[in-house]
């Protein structure tokens, strides 16, 4: 014997809420709702915004230096002015490879440190 199709959970939590919100007359109303009901917020006291400062940024770039130098047999001078930088705080941010006529390619890298205000 076939009860025909089953309605799913869905279906009946749905059906279940109708009944509740007909029987009762009104949904339940949300927080913004109440709010609105009740009127101005004066005399209200609102919890002091905290402002958290942000981090300030300054860049600098590095004039572009030969990649033949660096990988030739000088390759610690990029890492010696690198080194300098860091000592006044710089932080070496990216490093890339700028494609010029063949052999003439060269690295130019980008530093960043907070701001001294």
């Amino acid at each position: 014997m076939s009860d025909g199709p089953r309605p799913s959970g869905l279906t009946l939590g749905l059906a279940a809420t109708l009944v509740v919100v007909f029987a009762t007359g009104h949904l339940v109303s949300s927080g913004a709702q109440d709010a609105e009901r009740r009127g101005p917020t004066e005399g209200r006291v609102r919890p002091e915004t905290k402002l958290v400062p942000q981090r300030q940024w300054e860049y600098m770039q590095l004039p572009c230096m030969h990649a033949a130098a660096v990988t030739g047999g000088r390759g610690n001078e990029l890492a010696d002015e690198l080194n300098q930088h860091g000592k006044r705080g710089w932080e070496l941010v990216s490093l890339l490879e700028i494609q010029q006529p063949p052999g003439r390619d060269c690295l130019l890298a980008t530093l960043k440190r907070q701001a001294l205000n």
